[in-house]
Protein backbone atom coordinates (compact mmCIF):
# COMPACT_ATOMS: atom_id res chain seq x y z
CA UNK A 1 0.00 0.00 0.00
CA UNK A 2 1.52 3.48 -1.11
CA UNK A 3 2.06 6.01 2.02
CA UNK A 4 0.09 9.56 1.53
CA UNK A 5 0.81 11.18 4.59
CA UNK A 6 0.17 14.60 5.39
CA UNK A 7 2.60 16.83 6.95
CA UNK A 8 1.89 14.41 10.49
CA UNK A 9 3.78 16.46 13.02
CA UNK A 10 2.69 19.96 12.16
CA UNK A 11 -0.96 18.20 11.91
CA UNK A 12 -0.73 16.82 15.24
CA UNK A 13 0.03 19.85 16.56
CA UNK A 14 -2.74 22.04 14.67
CA UNK A 15 -5.53 19.28 15.77
CA UNK A 16 -4.94 18.41 19.02
CA UNK A 17 -2.17 21.36 19.99
CA UNK A 18 -2.98 24.23 22.10
CA UNK A 19 -2.34 27.72 20.79
CA UNK A 20 0.61 29.80 22.32
CA UNK A 21 0.05 31.80 25.26
CA UNK A 22 -3.03 30.48 25.62
CA UNK A 23 -5.35 30.08 29.27
CA UNK A 24 -5.11 26.39 29.14
CA UNK A 25 -2.36 23.66 29.59
CA UNK A 26 -2.27 20.53 26.91
CA UNK A 27 -3.02 18.32 29.52
CA UNK A 28 -6.25 20.29 30.56
CA UNK A 29 -7.21 20.25 26.30
CA UNK A 30 -6.70 16.54 26.50
CA UNK A 31 -9.05 15.89 29.03
CA UNK A 32 -11.81 17.88 27.65
CA UNK A 33 -11.40 16.27 24.61
CA UNK A 34 -11.55 13.09 26.14
CA UNK A 35 -14.35 14.37 27.92
CA UNK A 36 -16.52 15.36 24.86
CA UNK A 37 -15.57 11.82 23.18
CA UNK A 38 -16.46 9.65 25.50
CA UNK A 39 -20.41 11.46 25.80
CA UNK A 40 -20.47 11.69 21.98
CA UNK A 41 -19.66 8.07 21.83
CA UNK A 42 -22.34 7.29 24.00
CA UNK A 43 -24.47 8.96 21.97
CA UNK A 44 -24.97 11.84 24.51
CA UNK A 45 -24.45 14.84 21.72
CA UNK A 46 -26.19 17.94 22.95
CA UNK A 47 -24.31 16.72 26.39
CA UNK A 48 -20.88 17.03 24.14
CA UNK A 49 -22.09 20.41 22.83
CA UNK A 50 -22.88 21.42 26.31
CA UNK A 51 -19.27 20.72 27.53
CA UNK A 52 -17.34 22.20 24.36
CA UNK A 53 -19.79 25.18 24.93
CA UNK A 54 -18.78 24.76 29.26
CA UNK A 55 -15.32 25.25 28.45
CA UNK A 56 -15.66 27.88 25.46
CA UNK A 57 -17.38 30.29 28.11
CA UNK A 58 -14.45 29.50 30.29
CA UNK A 59 -11.01 29.66 27.88
CA UNK A 60 -12.43 32.29 24.97
CA UNK A 61 -9.02 32.47 23.94
CA UNK A 62 -8.55 28.80 23.08
CA UNK A 63 -10.49 29.30 19.93
CA UNK A 64 -9.27 25.80 19.01
CA UNK A 65 -12.38 24.81 20.88
CA UNK A 66 -14.99 26.32 18.71
CA UNK A 67 -13.53 24.80 15.86
CA UNK A 68 -14.31 21.72 17.75
CA UNK A 69 -18.29 23.06 18.58
CA UNK A 70 -18.34 23.78 14.91
CA UNK A 71 -17.57 20.82 13.17
CA UNK A 72 -19.19 18.39 15.70
CA UNK A 73 -22.59 20.39 14.95
CA UNK A 74 -21.78 19.68 11.40
CA UNK A 75 -21.37 16.12 12.38
CA UNK A 76 -24.46 16.23 14.10
CA UNK A 77 -26.69 17.51 11.46
CA UNK A 78 -26.76 20.99 12.62
CA UNK A 79 -24.86 22.33 9.86
CA UNK A 80 -26.15 26.43 10.24
CA UNK A 81 -25.07 26.11 13.73
CA UNK A 82 -21.97 24.65 12.70
CA UNK A 83 -21.02 27.23 10.40
CA UNK A 84 -21.55 30.29 12.70
CA UNK A 85 -18.84 28.82 14.94
CA UNK A 86 -17.02 28.45 12.52
CA UNK A 87 -17.26 31.76 11.06
CA UNK A 88 -16.81 33.01 14.12
CA UNK A 89 -13.59 31.37 14.96
CA UNK A 90 -12.02 32.72 11.82
CA UNK A 91 -12.53 36.54 12.86
CA UNK A 92 -11.80 35.57 16.65
CA UNK A 93 -7.93 34.74 15.51
CA UNK A 94 -7.79 38.47 14.64
CA UNK A 95 -7.82 38.69 18.67
CA UNK A 96 -6.49 35.30 19.55
CA UNK A 97 -3.49 34.84 16.71
CA UNK A 98 -3.54 30.95 16.44
CA UNK A 99 0.65 29.95 17.36
CA UNK A 100 0.94 25.71 17.33
CA UNK A 101 2.96 24.35 19.64
CA UNK A 102 5.59 24.62 17.48
CA UNK A 103 6.05 28.42 17.48
CA UNK A 104 4.23 29.08 14.50
CA UNK A 105 1.73 31.02 13.26
CA UNK A 106 -1.00 29.99 11.34
CA UNK A 107 -4.77 30.39 9.79
CA UNK A 108 -6.99 28.65 11.57
CA UNK A 109 -8.87 27.40 8.65
CA UNK A 110 -5.89 24.96 8.65
CA UNK A 111 -7.07 23.62 11.41
CA UNK A 112 -10.96 23.12 10.53
CA UNK A 113 -9.85 22.18 6.89
CA UNK A 114 -8.00 19.25 8.80
CA UNK A 115 -10.62 18.23 11.13
CA UNK A 116 -12.38 17.56 8.06
CA UNK A 117 -9.49 15.64 6.15
CA UNK A 118 -9.79 13.42 9.55
CA UNK A 119 -13.83 12.96 8.97
CA UNK A 120 -12.91 11.91 5.47
CA UNK A 121 -15.18 15.40 4.74
CA UNK A 122 -13.02 15.90 1.82
CA UNK A 123 -15.16 18.49 -0.16
CA UNK A 124 -15.06 20.65 3.35
CA UNK A 125 -11.85 20.23 3.88
CA UNK A 126 -10.96 21.77 0.35
CA UNK A 127 -12.77 24.79 0.92
CA UNK A 128 -11.76 25.65 4.24
CA UNK A 129 -8.33 25.03 2.44
CA UNK A 130 -9.09 27.49 -0.29
CA UNK A 131 -10.21 30.13 1.91
CA UNK A 132 -7.30 30.28 3.71
CA UNK A 133 -5.55 33.90 3.90
CA UNK A 134 -1.56 33.78 2.97
CA UNK A 135 -0.62 36.81 5.67
CA UNK A 136 -1.40 33.96 8.20
CA UNK A 137 0.94 31.69 6.67
CA UNK A 138 3.87 33.33 6.03
CA UNK A 139 6.04 30.93 8.03
CA UNK A 140 5.03 27.82 6.15
CA UNK A 141 4.05 29.63 3.23
CA UNK A 142 3.51 25.91 1.05
CA UNK A 143 1.62 24.44 3.64
CA UNK A 144 -1.94 26.07 2.11
CA UNK A 145 -0.89 24.23 -1.25
CA UNK A 146 0.01 21.09 -0.39
CA UNK A 147 -3.32 20.92 1.52
CA UNK A 148 -5.22 21.80 -1.32
CA UNK A 149 -3.02 19.39 -3.38
CA UNK A 150 -3.33 16.71 -1.17
CA UNK A 151 -7.51 17.06 -0.73
CA UNK A 152 -7.97 16.97 -4.55
CA UNK A 153 -5.91 13.98 -5.14
CA UNK A 154 -8.18 12.40 -2.18
CA UNK A 155 -10.92 13.79 -4.05
CA UNK A 156 -9.64 11.95 -7.33
CA UNK A 157 -8.98 15.59 -8.90
CA UNK A 158 -5.55 14.15 -10.03
CA UNK A 159 -4.56 17.06 -12.46
CA UNK A 160 -5.68 19.79 -9.89
CA UNK A 161 -3.97 18.20 -7.13
CA UNK A 162 -0.31 17.90 -9.19
CA UNK A 163 -0.82 21.74 -10.42
CA UNK A 164 -0.85 22.96 -6.32
CA UNK A 165 1.93 20.27 -5.77
CA UNK A 166 3.98 21.19 -8.42
CA UNK A 167 4.10 25.06 -6.54
CA UNK A 168 4.02 23.27 -2.66
CA UNK A 169 7.25 21.16 -3.33
CA UNK A 170 9.37 24.36 -3.84
CA UNK A 171 9.45 25.46 -0.56
CA UNK A 172 8.33 21.82 0.92
CA UNK A 173 11.42 20.90 3.14
CA UNK A 174 9.83 17.47 4.07
CA UNK A 175 9.51 16.68 1.01
CA UNK A 176 6.13 15.36 1.06
CA UNK A 177 4.86 17.15 -1.79
CA UNK A 178 7.61 15.19 -4.26
CA UNK A 179 6.24 12.14 -2.34
CA UNK A 180 2.46 12.45 -3.36
CA UNK A 181 3.11 13.52 -6.96
CA UNK A 182 5.57 10.20 -7.17
CA UNK A 183 2.17 8.23 -5.74
CA UNK A 184 0.13 10.42 -8.27
CA UNK A 185 2.42 9.27 -11.19
CA UNK A 186 2.68 5.40 -10.02
CA UNK A 187 -1.31 4.86 -10.16
CA UNK A 188 -1.07 6.55 -13.37
CA UNK A 189 1.17 4.08 -14.95
CA UNK A 190 3.90 6.62 -15.05
CA UNK A 191 7.09 4.78 -13.62
CA UNK A 192 9.92 7.34 -14.93
CA UNK A 193 7.98 10.50 -13.67
CA UNK A 194 6.75 8.21 -10.63
CA UNK A 195 10.72 7.09 -9.93
CA UNK A 196 12.00 10.91 -10.47
CA UNK A 197 9.43 12.50 -8.08
CA UNK A 198 10.14 9.63 -5.52
CA UNK A 199 14.29 10.50 -5.54
CA UNK A 200 13.71 13.95 -4.81
CA UNK A 201 11.41 13.23 -1.78
CA UNK A 202 14.05 10.82 -0.95
CA UNK A 203 16.78 13.73 -0.92
CA UNK A 204 14.87 15.47 1.59
CA UNK A 205 14.57 12.71 3.51
CA UNK A 206 11.17 10.89 3.14
CA UNK A 207 10.87 8.25 4.72
CA UNK A 208 7.43 7.44 2.65
CA UNK A 209 8.75 8.29 -0.59
CA UNK A 210 11.44 5.07 0.29
CA UNK A 211 9.23 2.97 0.91
CA UNK A 212 6.86 3.59 -2.38
CA UNK A 213 10.14 3.63 -4.19
CA UNK A 214 10.67 0.16 -2.77
CA UNK A 215 7.28 -0.62 -3.96
CA UNK A 216 8.28 0.80 -7.36
CA UNK A 217 11.12 -1.57 -7.64
CA UNK A 218 9.19 -4.36 -6.91
CA UNK A 219 6.65 -4.19 -9.85
CA UNK A 220 9.43 -3.80 -12.18
CA UNK A 221 10.80 -7.12 -10.87
CA UNK A 222 13.55 -5.58 -9.61
CA UNK A 223 14.02 -7.47 -5.84
CA UNK A 224 17.46 -6.88 -5.39
CA UNK A 225 17.04 -2.57 -5.27
CA UNK A 226 13.42 -3.27 -3.80
CA UNK A 227 15.20 -5.33 -0.53
CA UNK A 228 18.01 -2.48 -0.20
CA UNK A 229 15.37 0.49 -0.02
CA UNK A 230 13.20 -1.63 2.46
CA UNK A 231 16.30 -2.60 4.74
CA UNK A 232 17.36 0.95 4.81
CA UNK A 233 13.56 2.23 5.57
CA UNK A 234 13.16 0.04 8.06
CA UNK A 235 16.50 1.05 10.12
CA UNK A 236 15.07 4.88 9.19
CA UNK A 237 11.71 3.91 10.94
CA UNK A 238 13.06 1.72 14.09
CA UNK A 239 15.39 5.22 14.38
CA UNK A 240 12.14 7.06 14.86
CA UNK A 241 9.96 4.72 16.86
CA UNK A 242 7.60 4.55 13.92
CA UNK A 243 5.92 0.90 14.86
CA UNK A 244 3.59 0.71 12.21
CA UNK A 245 6.06 1.39 9.28
CA UNK A 246 8.07 -0.80 11.16
CA UNK A 247 5.44 -3.63 10.99
CA UNK A 248 4.25 -3.22 7.60
CA UNK A 249 8.08 -2.88 6.13
CA UNK A 250 8.98 -6.01 8.24
CA UNK A 251 5.70 -7.85 6.48
CA UNK A 252 6.91 -6.73 2.88
CA UNK A 253 10.77 -8.00 3.40
CA UNK A 254 9.25 -10.94 4.86
CA UNK A 255 6.77 -11.41 1.59
CA UNK A 256 9.66 -10.73 -0.67
CA UNK A 257 12.50 -12.89 0.75
CA UNK A 258 9.46 -15.98 1.05
CA UNK A 259 9.13 -15.29 -2.70
CA UNK A 260 5.74 -14.03 -2.30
Amino acid sequence: MKKTLIFVAILANLIFGIQGFSQISEKEFDKIVNEVSQEYDKGNKEKSVSILKKNIEKYPSVILLKVFLGTLYDDIGKENEGEKELNETVELQKKYPYISNDGKKYDIRIAIGNFYVAQEKYEKALRWFKEIDDKYMQEVPELKEYMIGYTNYKLENTEEAKKYLLKSYIKDKAGLSESLLGVIYDDEGNQKEALKWYLKAIEKGNLDAQVNLGSLYVNLGDNEKALQLFRKSLEEAKKIKDDETIKEIQDIIKDIESGN
